[in-house]
């Protein structure tokens, strides 16, 4: 005990200070060059008599067995995300790269996925979800679980997709996400069979115009929508997206400032409109200030939102159509798939009558903003060394048939009547 001393520190704490040997490279105790044991002087701060005591001892016996002392570490403890937290940032992340559609959907996927965790791990709804619960058995048990609930091939992929992504994003970064088990790499075999989708079969622009007709004669933008979707087949966003300083009424042409990916959006390529369509469009379109909506909300210029169609606007004149016999149902509302697609079908109908009539793949893709498929088309064919090209397919279009059939005597409406009378857009009502 001569080796150690204790200092009282006066407020229940006590500093223990001893001298142990130093040891050399290979491990052993080494003389200095007064020939005496190198040495270092240690302390340590205990609280409490007890402790003190108890400390002592153990320095003592350790300084009389090894000549030093080595204070035991307090077993660590893994350091495991909460798995919810993670998957949020995930999907703020992935805001950053996508549409807030997509992130909806995302976040979706994700809520299905931690209700069907707790319900299998037996976790309350305040119960933290450890990162350390993830492997690719319970990924697997999870969309099978989906699939016994009746869910949709694509909604069942999708969500699992989901989840695999946010797996391996959070696993990238252990610093800030600890805990989180390695993803499997072979992700095919922890996913479940992709969906498919078999082609429909391609609409027409006659099945076109007959969900044009269907559309209510009050129901002015939506008609007007209608026709830029069915002539320029572009997206219904980058449709109601577009501003009057958008579209030049001189030259005839469109600049696309919206897109579905982003580079698609900073493309914003030039396209031609339609003789057809460019008639119909002037008279109306020419008086408005450059930042208007073409379409604005509630058809009230000046109005801070575009107009936003009901979801049910052209579904709705779609089965009307159908109901008369005068579009497939196939065509819009595809057997194997669980949802319709009553606007995309504009922009199907389009690039099935442009392939009819001899357009190249460059031209089409350019003209819809579909992605090439080659090099060349990365590099060398842009929309504006297609546009003349461009320009005479769509000023090539049948216009709009606002007619139709009119030998269904007694069963065609008086509203009908009315719109069969309007072989134009509708004008502005001011």
């Amino acid at each position: 005990m001569s080796s150690l001393s204790v200092d009282d520190l006066n407020d229940g704490r006590f500093k223990i200070r001893w001298r142990e040997k130093l040891t050399g490279p290979d491990g052993h105790p080494f003389h200095g060059p007064d020939g005496r044991w190198a040495q270092q002087a240690r302390s340590l701060v205990v609280t409490g008599n007890a402790a003190r005591i108890q400390l002592m001892a153990e320095i003592q016996r350790s300084l009389e067995t090894t000549g030093a002392y080595l204070p035991p570490t307090a077993p660590s403890v893994p350091k495991v995300s909460n798995l919810e937290a993670a998957a949020q940032a995930w999907t703020l992340y992935k805001l950053t790269k996508c549409a807030k559609s997509s992130v909806v959907r995302y976040t979706q996927h994700l809520h299905l996925f931690f209700t069907t965790v707790r319900a299998r791990l037996g976790l309350r709804a305040d119960d933290v979800v450890r990162a350390s619960v993830l492997s690719r058995d319970l990924l697997m048990a999870c969309w099978r679980t989906w699939q016994d609930d009746g869910r949709s091939e694509s909604y069942v992929y999708g969500t699992a997709r989901s989840v695999l992504d946010m797996w391996d994003w959070v696993s990238d970064d252990p610093d800030q996400y600890p805990g989180v088990p390695t993803p499997p790499r072979n992700k095919k075999a922890v996913l479940p069979l992709p969906p498919l989708y078999i082609a429909p079969p391609a609409p027409t622009l006659a099945e076109a115009d007959a969900c044009l007709r269907q559309l209510s004669l009050d129901s002015v933008e939506s008609r007007r929508i209608g026709a830029f979707l069915r002539f320029t087949g572009l997206r219904i966003d980058q449709v109601v997206h577009i501003r009057r300083r958008d579209i030049d009424l001189g030259t005839g042409t469109l600049t696309v400032t919206t897109g579905k990916s982003r580079l698609e959006k900073a493309e914003r390529r030039v396209v031609p409109v339609a003789a057809a369509l460019l008639k119909d469009v002037r008279p109306w379109a020419e008086a408005l200030p450059p930042d208007a909506w073409l379409f604005p909300a509630r058809g009230v210029i000046g109005s801070a939102k575009p107009a936003a169609p009901r979801s049910d606007t052209f579904s709705a004149a779609w089965k009307e159509a159908t109901k008369w016999g005068e579009a497939r149902e196939g065509t819009w509302k595809p057997e194997n798939r669980k949802n319709a697609r009553p606007e995309h079908v504009f922009r199907a109908a389009l690039l099935a009558a442009l392939q009819a009539g001899g357009a190249s793949e460059l031209l089409m893709n350019a003209l819809v903003g579909h992605a090439g498929k080659t090099t060349r088309s990365h590099h060398y064919a842009g929309a504006d060394t297609l546009f003349t090209q461009m320009k005479a397919a769509v000023d090539a279009l049948p216009p709009i048939d606002w007619d139709g059939p009119l030998d269904r005597g007694s069963k065609i409406s008086l509203a009908k009547r009315r719109q069969s009378e309007r072989r134009t857009l509708p004008q502005s009502t001011g």
